[in-house]
């Protein structure tokens, strides 16, 4: 079981994109690490937010399937902005579960070393 503490920034580029069309790409078809579970809530025009509100199956036994609480909200947000040439830089902060934030670093390493703060 995951803290709810878990904080993650990683750092990915996109540089055949600019940021608005990397942020239309990303919106269309999310990156592989973020689980279909994730919904997005909210998108400006430099960023877009993912959430999962889960409630553990004791949870939802212990407070009539959730109603009295227990659930536990997951927020992504992903952050776009020019690398400065042609291509974008892309932040993503946010408190994923513990499996979603080993996929990102994962991901992100991938990119450069480095990838996640």
């Amino acid at each position: 079981m995951g803290t709810l503490s878990n904080m993650i920034t990683a750092q990915f580029s996109s540089p055949s994109e600019q940021p608005a069309a990397a942020l239309a790409h990303w919106r269309a078809t999310p990156p592989a690490w973020l689980p279909g579970n994730y919904r997005e809530i909210d998108d400006s025009y430099n960023s877009v937010t993912w959430e999962w509100r889960h409630t553990q199956m004791i949870m939802k036994l212990v407070t009539l399937n959730g109603l009295l609480g227990g659930v536990t909200c997951y927020r992504i947000t992903a952050l776009f902005e020019s690398d400065g040439g042609f291509g974008s830089r892309i932040t993503v902060n946010g408190q994923p579960d513990d499996k979603t934030q080993a996929a990102i670093e994962a991901a992100a390493q991938s990119f450069q070393v480095g990838g996640t703060v």
